[in-house]
């Protein structure tokens, strides 16, 4: 029997998804959630917030970023989830070690959410996606969630 995918609508189900999670103790534990530990899909997902704010260190050609990166973002938000390489890091992002602290992990993904949700709520100019290039605030904040969403149902398979 499979069970159904896990997916967050936006990123407050996915506070309250990590909230949820790292009260069943896993704020101290660093369980696999696929290929990559819990430690490093925490600060992978971060990452990931931080640089939707502040810029990708390394962008996909803009032919990509104007025609297949679009039309994935678009298929994602239809499907109310994502698909990519759990282990693949964000080009040009720091390596993120296997293992770390994790209630420092988890403190540093509930601070990027926030960011994030700020600068949509206030209309800030969000940085280009590195793959799906400019982006709604609202579909990135839906996409965000969707790749969050992905590497915690990883963690439960």
């Amino acid at each position: 029997m499979t069970r159904a995918s896990l997916t967050l609508a936006d990123l407050p189900a996915a506070r309250r998804a990590l909230e949820e999670l790292q009260g069943q103790g896993s704020g101290n534990a660093n369980p696999m959630a696929g290929p990559v530990s819990l430690h490093q899909a925490l600060h992978h997902s971060a990452q990931s917030l931080e640089y939707g704010l502040a810029g990708f260190p390394q962008m996909k050609p803009a032919w990509f970023r104007a025609s297949i990166g679009p039309l994935a973002a678009r298929v994602f938000l239809a499907r109310g989830r994502l698909k990519h390489g759990l282990d693949a890091p964000i080009p040009g992002a720091p390596e993120i070690p296997r293992d770390g602290d994790m209630p420092t992990a988890f403190i540093r993904l509930y601070a990027a959410i926030d960011a994030f949700e700020q600068a949509v709520r206030s209309n800030a100019v969000l940085k280009p996606h590195f793959a799906y290039g400019d982006v709604a605030p609202a579909d990135y904040a839906r996409l965000q969630a969707h790749h969050i969403a992905e590497h915690l149902d990883a963690l439960q398979r």
